[in-house]
C-alpha cells in the first residue's frame, strides 16, 4: 500500500485507495509521481519533501526502479515537448543553470542524455550530435535508471526532488523558433542538415586558435588575417555556387549562448560580426542567447570568428586589470563593459570595410559584379528572419559609461587585425 501520498490526485478524477493497490508497481509509481507534480501546479512545495514521500511511499523492493521507470518516461516527454518547442539541448542547459540548483542542472542533462539515446547517430544533424555529446559533460549518464542505479536512500532522495523540480521547469518553458529538423526528421535522414566536412574550417579552427593562444600582437594579427582570408574566399565560393543553382541552400538560423557576464555587450560583437557576414541575429535577453540567421556557411564563420574575437577581447580586457574610481570604488565592471562595447563596434567597422574592399577586388580580378550576388542574398535572410520573428523591435546597445574602457576597447579591436600585410582576397 502507498504510504504519506493522497489519493485525490490525478488527471481523471479520485481514485480510491483498492483501485490504487489494484495497480502495477509502475502504474503506482506513475500515479504518485504524477500526483506529485499536479500538487506542484497549485501550490509551491518543497522539492526533497516531496521526494522523500515518495521514496517512502512504497515497501516494496522495487519501488525505486518503479519511480526511476516513471521519470525516464516522464523526463522523455519533457524532453521531446522541450525540442518541439523550439529547444535545444545546450540553450535548455543554460536556461536550467540560470535558474535552478547544480543537482537540477544535472538532473536535467540526464533525462536530455536519455531522450536522445532513443535515435541513431543518422537520426541527428551535426548540431543535435554536438549537444548530446556536450551534456556529457554535465551527467555521466543517459536516462534516470542507470542514474540511480546503485545509489543509497539520501542520494536518490536528492535525484528525485531535482529531477522534479526539473520536469516542472522544462514543461513550462516557452515556445521560440525552431532552428534545427528535429532529431528523427527526414531532412536528416536524407542528409540534409548535415554539416559538410571541409577541412577549410580545421584550417581555420587551427589558426585560431593559435591566434587566440599567443601573447604575441604581432602573431595574433598574422594567425587571424589568415583565417579570415580562408572564410573570405571560402564564402564567396559558396555565395557564387549558390547563385548558379549548383547546391543551392535556404537560409538556415543558429543559436549561440551568451555567457555571463557583460551579456549585453557580448551579443553587440556578435550582432556585429553577423551583420558584417551578410547574416541577422536577434538577442534574447532572457534566454541568454542569440539567434543568427543567415547561410550554413557564413554561420559557421560567424560563428568562429565570435568565439576567437571574443577570447582574444577578453584576455585584452583581463591584461589591464581591475580600475579602481579616484575616490577608491572599483570602476572594473564599467570599465569592462565600455570596452566589449566598444570593441564590438570597431570590429564591426573593420568587418564592414574588409567586406567592401573584398567584393571591389574580386570584380578587378574576375570581372563579376559581386553586388546583386550579394544582395539577393541578404533579401533571403532578411525574409527567413521575418519569418522566424514576425513581431521583431530593435533594442538598445550598451551605454558608454566609461571613457577608458572605451579607449581600450577601441585600441584591442585595432590590434585584432584582420588584414595581413600582403593584398588578400576577403570578405
Amino acid at each position: 500500500m502507498l504510504a504519506g501520498l493522497s489519493v485525490q490526485r490525478g488527471f481523471g478524477g479520485t481514485v480510491n485507495q483498492d483501485e490504487l493497490d489494484a495497480l502495477p508497481l509502475a502504474g503506482r509509481a506513475r500515479y504518485a509521481v504524477l500526483g506529485v507534480l499536479q500538487e506542484a501546479q497549485r501550490t509551491r512545495i518543497d522539492w526533497v519533501d516531496a521526494a522523500s514521500d515518495l521514496e517512502a511511499a512504497s515497501a516494496d523492493p522495487g519501488w525505486p526502479a518503479a519511480l526511476a521507470g516513471v521519470f525516464d518516461e516522464l523526463g522523455g516527454d519533457a524532453a521531446l515537448r522541450a525540442w518541439e518547442w523550439g529547444w535545444m539541448p545546450r540553450e535548455a542547459l543554460s536556461a536550467l543553470r540560470k535558474s535552478l540548483s547544480n543537482e537540477a542542472v544535472r538532473a536535467g542533462a540526464i533525462m536530455m542524455r536519455g531522450q536522445l539515446t532513443r535515435y541513431q547517430d543518422h537520426q541527428l544533424s551535426d548540431r543535435w550530435r554536438a549537444h548530446r555529446d556536450e551534456l556529457a559533460d554535465t551527467a555521466p549518464f543517459a536516462g534516470m535508471a542507470k542514474a540511480s542505479s546503485g545509489l543509497g536512500r539520501w542520494d536518490r532522495i536528492v535525484l528525485w526532488g531535482a529531477t522534479l523540480e526539473v520536469l516542472q521547469f522544462l514543461n513550462a518553458l516557452p515556445k521560440i523558433p525552431k532552428v534545427e529538423p528535429l532529431p528523427g526528421d527526414l531532412l536528416i535522414t536524407h542528409g540534409i542538415g548535415i554539416a559538410e566536412s571541409s577541412r577549410v574550417y580545421e584550417k581555420i579552427r587551427a589558426l585560431l586558435a593559435k591566434a587566440e593562444s599567443t601573447d604575441s600582437d604581432a602573431e595574433a594579427e598574422a594567425f587571424t588575417a589568415k583565417a579570415q582570408q580562408l572564410i573570405a574566399r571560402h564564402s564567396i565560393n559558396e555565395a557564387l555556387l549558390s547563385e548558379a543553382g549548383q547546391g543551392k541552400r535556404d537560409p538556415e538560423a543558429l543559436r549561440v549562448l551568451i555567457e555571463r557576464p557583460y551579456e549585453q555587450p557580448k551579443s553587440e560583437l556578435l550582432a556585429q560580426i553577423a551583420d558584417a557576414n551578410h547574416c541577422r541575429s536577434v538577442y534574447w535577453p532572457e534566454g541568454g542567447f542569440t539567434t543568427v540567421i543567415g547561410d550554413r556557411a557564413d554561420l559557421r564563420s560567424v560563428e568562429l570568428l565570435f568565439n576567437s574575437l571574443l577570447v582574444q577581447a577578453t584576455a585584452a580586457m583581463t591584461r589591464v586589470g581591475s580600475i579602481a574610481a579616484k575616490r577608491g570604488k572599483s570602476q572594473t565592471r564599467s570599465f569592462r563593459q565600455s570596452f566589449l562595447a566598444s570593441f564590438a563596434m570597431r570590429i564591426g567597422e573593420r568587418l564592414r570595410e574588409s567586406a567592401a574592399d573584398t567584393e571591389r577586388e574580386y570584380t578587378a580580378a574576375t570581372g563579376t559584379d559581386l553586388v546583386p550576388v550579394m544582395r539577393q542574398r541578404d533579401e533571403r535572410v532578411d525574409a527567413r528572419t521575418t519569418e522566424l520573428f514576425p513581431r521583431l523591435k530593435l533594442g538598445r546597445g550598451t551605454r558608454i559609461t566609461n571613457y577608458e574602457g572605451h579607449i581600450a576597447g577601441l585600441e584591442a579591436a585595432d590590434k585584432a587585425r584582420l588584414t595581413a600585410p600582403e593584398p588578400i582576397t576577403r570578405r
